[in-house]
């Protein structure tokens, strides 16, 4: 493997420096209500259901959700939100190499 496998653990140790900083989430958060399996529970049966928050996410392919806690919705709408922000980041570097590159052939 050599220097590429040096890097790959260079760049995976930078990751998780980066995470341990600022939490990182691809995904979504939604709140939704939903019935629950109680009989008579005046929340149900007044139409409204029960406020829960979903995080959903793809893995291999198949969207996945899992519930979240109320005392950690805020931190992962934070993660998610970073999450974004380093998208966006990685796409603009990628413009910028390839822009690099250019100007590196014009010369």
């Amino acid at each position: 493997m050599g220097t590429k496998g040096n890097k790959r653990r260079t760049l995976a140790e930078a990751f998780a420096s980066l995470a341990a900083e600022f939490p990182l989430a691809k995904g979504s958060v939604a709140d939704t209500h939903s019935p629950c399996a109680r009989k008579g529970c005046r929340l149900c049966a007044s139409g409204k259901g029960h406020a829960k928050t979903i995080f959903t996410y793809r893995e291999g392919g198949k969207l996945r959700g899992l519930y979240v806690r109320p005392k950690h919705a805020g931190l992962l709408r934070e993660a998610v939100d970073n999450g974004r922000i380093l998208e966006r980041l990685l796409a603009k570097s990628g413009r910028d190499l390839v822009m690099s590159l250019r100007e590196a052939d014009a010369d």
